[in-house]
């Protein structure tokens, strides 16, 4: 978000357009960011998913015990939950960031319309 922009607080009367023009602007600037820096992490995440276990029995298949298998199958398990728990709360931060966005570009045009 840019410096000389302060978010509006509910019920403040709408004096400046070019204040909320700024704020909508830096609002969608930083959903876009934060939406590019999810989309770039998911893969990694998702690889981090699907690769380690998978590849831990193929690797080492002749020499596993029978625990063996369900320790990498909890670990699969437990990993699933965690990239589900992260990639949530990351998909959930990026919906926020473009609500936000679009609540403040829908303000800006509603004051551009009352002028």
């Amino acid at each position: 978000m840019l410096s000389d922009t302060s978010p509006l607080a509910p019920g403040e009367p709408v004096d400046d357009l070019g204040r909320l023009q700024r704020n909508a602007a830096a609002l969608e600037a930083n959903a876009e960011a934060l939406t590019r820096a999810y989309m770039r992490a998911t893969w990694v995440r998702f690889v981090l998913f699907f690769f380690p276990a998978p590849l831990l029995v193929v690797l080492f298949r002749l020499y596993l015990d029978a625990w063996g298998y369900y320790a990498l199958g909890a670990l699969f398990i437990v990993s699933g939950a965690v990239l589900f728990a992260v990639d949530s709360a990351a998909s959930a931060k990026c919906d926020a960031a473009t609500q936000a966005a679009e609540g403040a570009r829908q303000a800006f045009e509603e004051a551009r319309r009352q002028v």
